[in-house]
C-alpha cells in the first residue's frame, strides 16, 4: 500500500506513480510569508501543498504585486514549468504555513517522460490554472472590492480547515490590487453585516453562507471549474 501524501493531485495517480514521485520528492514545512519562488528565477523545484497554501503573485518594474492565483493540497507550484520552461513564472508566497513537498525539477521532468498518468494530471491542472489567472484579470476590473473580498476569504477558506485566517489588511491590498483603505473600508462593512470578524493579524468568518452571496460570479466560476478535475471528490470542501 503506498501512503497517501495529502496532495490531492498526487493521490489522484496510480499507486507505482505516487510511489515514483514521493521517493523524489523531499516534505517540507512552510512558514507564513516564506518565499519559496521567485518571479523570473531559474527554477530548481516543483512544490505540492499539503497543509500550506501559497498566493502566487505577478510582480511589476514598480515593486507593485498582483495575485493571480492561490495554491492549496488541490494542485501543484510550478505548472508554467511543465512545457519545459526554465524560470518561475510567478513568485510564491506562502499564505498558511504547513507542509508540503518539492521535487528538483530535472527529476520532475524524468517523472513526466515516464509516467503518462502524471503528465496527464499536470495538463488538467495547468488549464485549471489558466482559467483562474485569466478571470482573475477581469475580476480585479470589473468587480468591487466588497466582491472580490468575499471571493478571495472563499477561496482561502476551501483550504484550510478552520475558520481564523492570518491576514493583514496590508497583505489583503496586494492581493486583491487595491489600496489599504479601500480593504479596510470593504472589510468594516462585512464586519459591520457579521459575516466577518478581525483583529490584528487575524480574520474569521462567522457566516460563510453569506459571504457566498456576497461574493462576485468568479468564486462560484473557479469552484466549478475545479470540480472537473479527476481528483475533484478528494477536494477539502
Amino acid at each position: 500500500m503506498v501512503e497517501a501524501s495529502l496532495n490531492h493531485l498526487l493521490d489522484s495517480l496510480p499507486p507505482a506513480t505516487r510511489r515514483q514521485c514521493l521517493d523524489a520528492a523531499e516534505k517540507l514545512d512552510f512558514r507564513f510569508g516564506d518565499e519559496i519562488a521567485t518571479q523570473g528565477d531559474r527554477a530548481k523545484y516543483v512544490y505540492f501543498p499539503t497543509s500550506a497554501v501559497c498566493s502566487l503573485t505577478m510582480g511589476i518594474q514598480s515593486g507593485d504585486k498582483a495575485e493571480c492565483a492561490i495554491v492549496g493540497a488541490e494542485g501543484v507550484i510550478g505548472v508554467s514549468l511543465v512545457g519545459g520552461a526554465s524560470r518561475n513564472a510567478f513568485t510564491a508566497v506562502v499564505q498558511v504555513g504547513g507542509s508540503g513537498y518539492r521535487i528538483p525539477l530535472a527529476r520532475f521532468a524524468e517523472l513526466m517522460d515516464e509516467h503518462r498518468p502524471l503528465h496527464d494530471a499536470l495538463l488538467a491542472y495547468a488549464g485549471f490554472a489558466l482559467n483562474v489567472i485569466g478571470r482573475s484579470v477581469a475580476c480585479n476590473s470589473y468587480h468591487s472590492i466588497v466582491e472580490r473580498l468575499a471571493r478571495w476569504l472563499l477561496t482561502m477558506h476551501d483550504r484550510v480547515d478552520r475558520d481564523e485566517l492570518a491576514l493583514t489588511h496590508d497583505m489583503l491590498s496586494q492581493m486583491l490590487t487595491a489600496t489599504r483603505p479601500r480593504v479596510s473600508l470593504a472589510a468594516a462593512q462585512l464586519r459591520r453585516m457579521k459575516v466577518i470578524d478581525y483583529r490584528r493579524r487575524m480574520i474569521r468568518i462567522l457566516d460563510r453562507k453569506r459571504l457566498a452571496q456576497l461574493s462576485c460570479e468568479c468564486y462560484e466560476a473557479n469552484r466549478k471549474y475545479l470540480q472537473l478535475l479527476p481528483w475533484a471528490s478528494n477536494e477539502p470542501r
